[in-house]
């Protein structure tokens, strides 16, 4: 349970054997490529292939997918990758014509564009004409003649008094037409003489009026908007047929996925070739590879291509070599956490195996209702096997699987099963009093009844897990041999903590008072200690001093702070039991006073049995089912924050790169 241990590998080969090689390593997807310096890659190599197609086919396939049905809830969220075969794959690669398709499909996605716009043209046309659809001068006659004009344009309701006393000042030159009003505006045409036009343009400028301009066109406005609802449902048709060629274009969205991570594949070839040092008679390449995988590429190599040279090596102590997690299969869903703050240097500890059982506990208190725990843990296991997933996929899922085992059982100690429903269900029924009882048999602590020794247990977990994160820095200065920090860190800060803490339950007497000469001897000595050591990179004992009295100071109020960090899981803890609980109460009360609202059916004993149980169900379900989606998110949220703030800053040190192997990677489909 650690992190993978990294071998450097280099390779010598001869020119024509390069492609056989690459290929090879493609193919075992065990060996990560280490660029080498610029001015040695190979240049001149042919263009990549996403330089003439990958993009376009990607495109294709979005524009296939947008007109292929969705598939609903849990099957649209979690979609497999459809699978393939080496010799299908290869057939379709042979036969398929994908350019002449990619030509058809461009073609209708230019005719689907066009279309559009045309339809986004008549749709503004048709915006900006109906407030006139009452103007009976066809359009082309709304002009300037020799001696009058017309003027279109809209003003605000409350200007609309004060224009019309201007207009009543310039007399009887003009006359002023309101063709259309809303709630906001009114739609004026304006009829001048051209004499006034200078007092009539001052007039409207002074009035806020909004000049109107509309095409010119032989026709009266109704007449062009009859046109555009006939031209729109032309447009409409034309775009539905090209929408339907597109659809029976859609068979072909697998065979275009194939093409596109073949040619992908190929892709990372090409660029792998360019990346390769350059001889005259051969090549050489540098790879990172995991100690347990070499034996295999060695074989492999030298089955594949005969005249090659390898040459095994531990990393450079400038280097810094790729980081892959390595743990058991009950740890590794819990690299999914860890991948979430980042992967630590290559040199330092892996966190997972460290975190692993304190979100696995702490996510149980969050929740800690059996009812929902059994949700999760069924789901997950129903999407494990139902779902041809990936790796991380299957991390993920067995992750909440491991969360819901512990939900059921921080739910089966603490006494919640959907809240109370066990306690409801055998005050309406002797049937279920074995099941009550089998409940409170297996309560350790009730929440409700015992909320302070709930809040103690979530603090005394802080100050476990505080202390534990000093013991991890203090392995991993052992594992890389740093010894002195060791003995002036991690042994001074465990010691205070210890005495610290030890005062403070005397103090709350929690603790007999005959020991309190020990806690205070242990932070007193441990206090000097940190004051004396924590500067010792600083220059002058003064800075050195000062800084070890400030760190001291950090270490009492973070210890404090980050201990009251962990009451957060008291609260979720407590906040689940009581909103289930409320949810039965809300559930039962509802049922109980739709039936005396509705007098009819309350008579009726028949009916008032259905309409209860229908209304009780529905709101029971709903109910749940949002506290269980809203307990879930915080459930994770607040021990992966507990995990990176107050657990991951006593000793992980982030910054490495992930393992990224040379190997087939499809977008689209999987490979066998």
């Amino acid at each position: 349970m650690a992190i993978s241990r990294i071998k450097k590998l280099e390779l010598i080969g001869l020119k024509k054997d390069k492609e056989g090689v690459l290929s090879f390593l493609q193919k075992a997807g065990l060996a990560q490529l280490i660029e080498p310096d610029k001015d040695n890659i190979i240049e001149g190599a042919a263009g990549l292939i996403s330089e003439k197609g990958l993009p376009e086919i990607q495109d294709a396939i979005s524009l296939l997918s947008g007109f292929q049905k969705q598939t609903a809830m849990l099957g649209g969220m979690i979609k497999p990758k459809p699978l393939i075969y080496q010799q299908e794959l290869k057939q379709v690669v042979a036969g398929f014509d994908y350019q002449s398709l990619l030509l058809e499909l461009s073609s209708l996605r230019n005719q689907l564009k066009d279309l559009s716009q045309q339809k986004e043209k008549l749709a503004q046309e048709r915006y900006l004409l109906l407030p006139w659809r009452r103007l009976e001068i066809p359009l082309d006659q709304i002009s300037q003649t020799r001696y009058c004009g017309i003027i279109l344009g809209v003003i605000s309701i409350r200007d609309y008094s004060q224009l019309q006393v201007r207009l009543e000042d310039l007399g009887t030159s003009l006359s002023c037409q309101p063709v259309d009003q809303d709630k906001a505006n009114i739609y004026l045409a304006i009829f001048y003489l051209k004499e006034i036009i200078e007092g009539l343009e001052a007039a409207l400028k002074e009035c806020c009026f909004n000049f109107v301009t509309l095409s010119r066109r032989q026709e009266i406005v109704a007449q062009r908007l009859l046109e555009i609802n006939a031209q729109g449902m032309l447009l409409d048709d034309q775009l539905q047929e090209v929408k339907n060629k597109i659809r029976r274009l859609g068979g072909e969205s697998f065979k275009l996925m194939v093409i596109y991570d073949h040619l992908s594949n190929i892709e990372k070839m090409q660029q792998a070739q360019r990346n390769l040092n350059r001889q005259q008679f051969t090549f050489t390449l540098s790879a990172w590879v995991q100690e347990r995988d070499i034996k295999i590429l060695e074989r492999g190599l030298i089955t594949e291509v005969k005249e090659v040279a390898l040459f095994i090596s531990e990393p450079g102590l400038e280097e810094e070599p790729p980081v892959e997690l390595e743990n058991n299969r009950l740890i590794q869903p819990f690299e999914f956490i860890t991948k979430i703050y980042g992967f630590p240097k290559y040199s330092e500890i892996d966190p997972t195996p460290y975190l692993a059982p304190f979100f696995f506990l702490y996510f149980g208190l969050c929740v800690s209702d059996v009812g929902y725990g059994f949700i999760l843990a069924l789901t997950s296991w129903l999407v494990l096997k139902k779902f041809k997933m990936g790796q991380q996929g299957r991390k993920f899922f067995r992750l909440f699987l491991f969360c819901g085992i512990s939900t059921i059982m921080v739910g089966a100690v603490t006494g919640s099963w959907f809240g109370d429903l066990p306690d409801l269900l055998a005050q309406s029924s002797p049937v279920f009093l074995p099941f009550q009882r089998f409940k409170d048999s297996l309560i350790i602590l009730d929440p409700i009844k015992e909320p302070t020794k709930l809040l103690g247990f979530a603090l005394v977990l802080g100050i476990i897990q505080i202390w534990f994160g000093n013991i991890v820095a203090a392995i991993g200065n052992i594992k890389n041999k740093r010894y002195l920090e060791v003995l002036l860190d991690q042994l001074p800060m465990l010691t205070f903590l210890f005495g610290f803490t030890g005062m403070i339950l005397v103090f709350l007497k929690l603790l007999e008072p005959k020991g309190v000469a020990v806690f205070r001897y242990a932070a007193l000595i441990a206090a000097i200690t940190l004051i004396l050591t924590q500067g010792r990179f600083e220059r002058g004992w003064g800075s050195r001093l000062f800084y070890g009295m400030y760190n001291l100071y950090n270490a009492i109020s973070g210890y404090l702070s980050d201990i009251l960090s962990y009451s957060r899981l008291w609260a979720l803890g407590l906040v689940t039991g009581v909103m289930a609980s409320t949810i039965n109460l809300v559930s039962m009360q509802f049922s109980q006073i739709f039936l005396s609202a509705v007098p009819f059916i309350n008579k009726v004993a028949f009916l008032r049995v259905i309409f209860s149980s229908v209304i009780l169900a529905g709101i029971f379900v709903a109910g749940h089912l949002v506290a269980f989606l809203m307990n879930l998110l915080g459930a994770f949220v607040h021990p992966v924050r507990l995990q990176f703030v107050e657990f991951f800053s006593k000793f992980f040190k982030s910054g490495g790169s992930p393992f990224r192997p040379f190997k087939v990677e499809t977008k689209y489909i999987n490979i066998e």
